[in-house]
């Protein structure tokens, strides 16, 4: 097994190579979100950056760690060489935003503790960095990834207008990684959701199509949300990543229950979420 290659270095300013950045802390979340992060950079044959100085204010700092540790992450996941980069100062989440501009990062990578009893990113902490974040985020629990993680994808759809950022970026997984994308849907009784889902369903399926994405249509019998219903059914088909659309703007209902994120995002399955904002500058990858 070759070792992989570990520096550490202040931000530079431009890099080619497509890089990933996982946030990192001294418990199981922060190693999980290493250990996903290494295995992105594998699958989109790009760079890992590390971040283990990491807070919303300097009483955030997390205690000092070794940068051998990281490396023996990587290693635990890993079978091949992939750059990994260790930052050695402390970054807020707008000095992390600007850093990610500037090096081709394409995913930040973080460990949600929704218990609140180890990892610095609660679900307030981690809804926080999120929303701020004009790249996708994958949230991740404590559990680490397995060899061949990532080869089932699913991508819920239902009625939102917001279909094509999530299928572009579900679909990534296929190009990159020749991963089978499940579309998941629900079946509606009213006609009018039935031809607003189903004209989702035909604009992905074209999409794919013309990307050459391979894909499975599976229809679900649930009257749950269907992002929120996708942590359930991925154990049905092997997927271990599901891709959701963050609430843009708050409704009555989210109000009184919250918003449908915050029952996924550190689901007790520890299965990823990959978190794509609504808006505007939204990042997609040119391929």
């Amino acid at each position: 097994m070759e070792e992989p290659t570990i520096t550490i270095q202040e931000p530079i300013n431009q890099k080619k190579k497509l890089n990933i950045i996982a946030i990192a802390d001294n418990s199981e979340y922060g190693k999980a979100a290493v250990c996903h992060g290494a295995m992105l950079a594998a699958v989109f044959n790009g760079s890992l950056t590390i971040v283990s100085k990491f807070g919303f204010s300097f009483e955030d700092r997390h205690p000092k760690t070794h940068s051998e540790i990281w490396l023996q992450y990587v290693q635990e996941v890993v079978d091949h060489n992939i750059e990994t980069i260790v930052l050695p100062h402390y970054y807020f989440p707008e000095t992390l935003y600007l850093y990610a501009e500037e090096t081709n990062t394409i995913m930040f990578v973080i460990g949600v503790d929704k218990s609140k009893t180890e990892g610095f990113f609660n679900l307030r902490r981690a809804l926080r960095f999120i929303k701020g974040s004009r790249l996708p985020v994958m949230t991740v629990g404590r559990r680490l990834p397995d060899k061949d993680i990532y080869q089932h994808v699913i991508l819920p759809l239902d009625i939102d207008r917001q279909a094509k950022e999530k299928a572009l970026w579900a679909g990534y997984f296929s190009r990159f990684y020749h991963a089978t994308i499940h579309i998941l849907t629900n079946q509606y009784s009213d006609a009018g959701l039935k031809r607003q889902v189903g004209d989702n369903i035909a604009f992905v399926e074209k999409l794919y199509k013309n990307l050459e994405v391979q894909y499975v249509l599976e229809r679900a019998h649930t009257r749950q949300d269907i992002d929120r219903y996708s942590i359930e059914y991925a154990p049905t088909v092997g997927a271990s990543l599901t891709v959701i659309m963050m609430t843009k703007f708050s409704t009555l209902g989210d109000l009184l229950t919250g918003k449908h994120e915050k029952h996924i995002i550190g689901n007790p399955q520890s299965l990823p979420v990959l978190c794509i904002n609504q808006r505007d500058d939204l990042y997609v990858l040119c391929t």
